[in-house]
């Protein structure tokens, strides 16, 4: 039916995911060259991506709502949808963050969090490029299972980078910032690992 009315639910997950990488992208950027009196210019750009991509999910919602027969299950369409937004909006929560506390300097072991996330949207583009094929492809489960992986990754990162916070910031109100920037950063990671979860659930139901 969807291809009847001309519309790709599964073209929209390559855009939803798309806005993703866009974001990260953007947040790997900015960290790399961190300039704190440009954080609002930063938070507004990102916050523009983040818009982009509820446009296109509420355009998505408003077509579902009148589809007769989706191609998978109203409610996965509605799940994947939701985790994929939530990417994208915690990338912009990140953002958010670094300019309501002020932060001045950037700490160093952000970095490989930021690399990490970015390697994860970039893993979710190749799995959504796929899903419509999920029936026959052979490279879905390859891109869910590196996603996971790539999961426990930045739970070890963010276990290090707590620990060393602890360890070397004396500045309460610092630490309190950082310790929100970095779960922030953590639930990036778990997002994309839910839209992962999310797909191999649509897999399993219909193969």
């Amino acid at each position: 039916m969807a291809k009847k009315t001309g519309y790709s639910y599964f073209t929209f997950f390559c855009e939803m995911i798309d806005c993703a990488c866009k974001a990260s992208t953007a947040l790997n950027a900015m960290f790399a060259d961190f300039q704190p009196d440009r954080l609002r210019q930063e938070a507004d750009a990102i916050h523009e991506i983040e818009h982009a991509a509820d446009l296109k999910k509420h355009d998505m919602m408003s077509r579902l709502l009148r589809e007769f027969l989706p191609p998978i299950d109203r409610e996965d369409i509605v799940n994947i949808s939701h985790v994929l937004d939530e990417i994208v909006d915690l990338i912009e929560e990140v953002v958010l963050s670094l300019y309501m506390n002020d932060i001045r300097k950037c700490r160093p072991d952000v970095m490989p969090m930021v690399d990490l996330i970015v390697k994860q949207c970039q893993e979710l583009q190749k799995l959504m490029a796929e899903f419509e094929n999920y029936k026959k492809s052979d490279k879905l489960m390859e891109s869910i299972i590196a996603i996971n992986t790539m999961e426990e990754e930045g739970d070890r990162l963010h276990r290090e980078a707590m620990r060393n916070l602890k360890l070397t910031c004396s500045d309460p109100f610092e630490l309190i910032a950082w310790r929100d920037i970095y779960a922030c950063l953590e639930d990036c990671c778990d997002a994309c690992e839910k839209v992962a979860d999310a797909v191999e659930e649509v897999v399993m139901k219909n193969t």
